[in-house]
């Protein structure tokens, strides 16, 4: 479970994971390559901070350990992208997704392995979400200073936010459900039935708002209007990082990753 000591890590290595594992995923080909650059020194700064915030207790762990060598491995990736060597920045990218995924399934350790699971598969999709979409919000940018670039990567990442999304909300709904007792160890702490307030913010500003945004960002991107885009992103990144540090909040007194 997330403590208030790792909450800041928590969130910095899913945003690192989902990041990392959206660049892996693209072409180069098509993507200006200082965009990869710019986006590893972004991963490079999470890794870093998850690192410092992990061992602030004085003692190191094999889960800073493993932070520290993402870190360096994002340092490296930096590097790459700045040399032009696309065929080792990618898979360095690649590599640091599978420790970041790693550090997350270690974190959501919980006695009940349906818990662990449903908990490892929850922080995956939030960083997927998370990254996916800001990625999309910082290509947008480079439109701004090449407008002719291919608007198939931003298509591309405007779809993984519509997937990414999907898969969220109905983890969302099956935390939510078994919370109410069809799993034992997951109604332990669970949200109770005066405590709607939550859901509703999560869900709201969480699932539905950005869902929407999303929806819009794909009816700009499809007539090429990058800088609309560009905006709705903007609002959608904000309203997910509403949601998600919610869920994160909440998930420190026991409940499932909603």
């Amino acid at each position: 479970m997330t403590s208030s000591s790792s909450i800041l890590a928590d969130f910095a290595v899913r945003l690192a994971f989902g990041l990392s594992l959206v660049l892996a995923a693209t072409s180069w080909r098509m993507t200006p390559l200082a965009f990869f650059r710019t986006n590893s020194q972004v991963i490079l700064g999470l890794l870093v901070l998850a690192a410092l915030d992990v061992s602030r207790g004085g003692a190191t762990s094999p889960a800073c350990w493993s932070l520290a060598a993402a870190a360096f491995a994002a340092y490296a990736a930096t590097i790459a992208w700045g040399l032009g060597l696309a065929r080792i920045g990618r898979p360095v990218l690649g590599l640091i997704a599978v420790v970041a995924a790693a550090w997350l399934t270690a974190a959501s350790y919980d006695a009940d392995r349906g818990l662990w699971m449903f908990n490892s598969v929850s922080r995956g999709a939030s960083g997927f979400v998370l990254g996916a979409t800001l990625a999309a919000m910082l290509l947008g940018h480079h439109y701004l200073t090449a407008p002719s670039m291919s608007i198939e990567p931003l298509k591309r990442y405007v779809r993984f936010m519509g997937w990414a999304l999907a898969v969220r909300g109905a983890l969302g709904l099956s935390g939510l459900l078994l919370s109410h007792g069809a799993h034992p160890a997951l109604g332990v702490g669970a949200v109770s039935a005066d405590s709607w307030i939550f859901p509703m913010m999560r869900w709201g500003m969480g699932f539905v708002a950005p869902a929407v945004a999303t929806a819009l960002a794909w009816k700009t991107v499809q007539i090429r209007s990058t800088q609309s885009a560009t905006g709705i992103l903007y609002a959608a990144m904000t309203l997910l990082l509403f949601g998600e540090l919610s869920s994160l909040i909440a998930a420190r007194g026991g409940v499932p990753i909603v």
